[in-house]
């Protein structure tokens, strides 16, 4: 398995205005918008990685992938590889819990880990065709 990049680094918010006002405080331009059923999602490039704020739009779904109390949470981590067949069959070879089949978002395919088998964190694999850059 070969991780090509990091592609971006996930973040689900409580405050989507305070935290895009925070980013781009620091210089970041929003890149591109991703909305589906459950949430809405900004990207900020920064050299060849994104960060991506996620609102969730229930808020009970929102308590469960950030936490009751918290205004925010680092999610995932999302690496862009060549195979999604050869990261499960490793990863699962290893113990390690991963969605199957692969979701499709714009013309990348992205698979996640259980982060309870992943060391506590959840990683995303994704691959565009013919290895595209940019965010999923």
């Amino acid at each position: 398995m070969k991780l090509r990049r990091i592609d971006h680094i996930g973040v689900v918010v409580a405050d989507l205005p305070a935290h895009v006002a925070q980013l781009e405080a620091m210089g970041l331009v929003l890149e591109r918008v991703g909305d589906n059923s459950e949430s809405h999602a900004l990207y900020y490039p920064c050299g060849d990685a994104s960060v991506e704020l996620i609102e969730v739009r229930d808020p009970v779904i929102a308590a469960r992938r950030m936490g009751e109390e918290e205004q925010a949470r680092i999610e995932h981590i999302a690496f862009e590889v060549d195979d999604l067949g050869e990261v499960r069959d490793l990863l699962e070879s290893r113990g390690v819990e991963v969605s199957w089949p692969p979701f499709p978002s714009g013309s990348a395919m992205m698979i996640w880990t259980t982060a309870a088998t992943s060391g506590g964190v959840q990683y995303q694999f994704l691959v565009r065709p013919g290895g595209e850059d940019g965010s999923p």
